[in-house]
């Protein structure tokens, strides 16, 4: 029997080489997709909320109300200014106690929110919330609750109109990160499937989030949302259904932080530090 020469042992190894390579490569493209790049990368426009008076001095809860238009519920009680080792230096203070940082506030819900449509960026069809957020170490995730995110509507809608539209960061009773969502002619919150692996929210220290939404075509379920979480993409949807008509675009940051059932527990439900949000189209 004529035994195989050198070369030719050469030739049909680096031929196995090239398809265990291809295989792979095939594999890996099938169980590991492409990270996508945050979106406070790929947004040109940018505006950012301040919590300073022109004087340098932080903002008081009364401040803050004067800027937000009546769009704003559980302001006064449960929100202060506050310096924060973070960022630019300040955040806000939610109280999720549901005690409220000021006397006679209600004892029956926790948390507020309030909404920041900047005039400078208008009616968008795709933009870019940014924020960092810390939790207590002991924070009670409870039955879950909300922090903000984008929202939208018709020019003139209120944000509780039925053609309005909200995608909220959440968590569940686990920590897990999630939506809360708001979409037209839905009376409850509606989950949408994440693309992505589960991911639990961190406790005791600062978490950057990123929230992208780009609106769908109307008529079609192909509206995108993503979150990235310390700058990696944790939750993306990309068959919502934001809007029914063209009129419906993106207005801005729907700043709520709550739990979702009220009132929330008395016992390891600490203020919940977030810091001035970034608005990206």
């Amino acid at each position: 029997m004529r035994l195989p020469n050198t070369t030719t042992l050469l030739l049909n190894g680096a031929v196995a080489l090239i398809a265990v390579a291809s295989i792979a490569t095939i594999g890996r493209s099938l169980l590991v997709r492409d990270e996508i790049e945050t979106c406070r990368a790929r947004y040109a426009n940018a505006v950012q909320w301040s919590l300073l008076r022109d004087d340098g001095q932080l903002l008081t809860a009364s401040d803050l109300q004067a800027r937000l238009g009546a769009t704003d519920w559980g302001l006064i009680e449960r929100v202060s200014v506050v310096k924060a080792d973070y960022g630019a230096g300040n955040a806000l203070a939610v109280d999720l106690s549901g005690n409220g940082a000021a006397t006679g506030a209600s004892p029956s819900r926790s948390g507020a929110g309030f909404e920041w449509a900047p005039q400078s960026a208008g009616p968008v069809a795709a933009a870019c919330a940014s924020y960092a957020f810390k939790l207590d170490r002991q924070f009670d995730f409870a039955s879950g609750g909300r922090l903000p995110g984008l929202f939208g509507g018709p020019a003139g809608a209120d944000r509780n109109a039925p053609e309005a539209f909200s995608m909220r960061v959440a968590w569940d009773e686990y920590g897990k990160l999630g939506l809360h969502t708001q979409l037209p002619g839905v009376s409850t919150s509606r989950a949408l499937s994440n693309e992505r692996e589960a991911t639990e929210l961190p406790r005791g220290r600062w978490v950057m989030v990123d929230q992208e939404v780009v609106v769908n075509t109307p008529g079609r379920n192909d509206g995108v949302v993503r979150i990235w979480v310390d700058g990696r993409l944790r939750f993306e949807s990309q068959k919502a259904a934001f809007r029914t008509d063209a009129a419906g675009a993106i207005r801005g940051v729907l700043a709520e932080v709550a739990y979702a059932r009220q009132p929330g527990p008395s016992d390891g439900a600490s203020a919940v530090l977030v810091t001035p949000f970034e608005y990206r189209w």
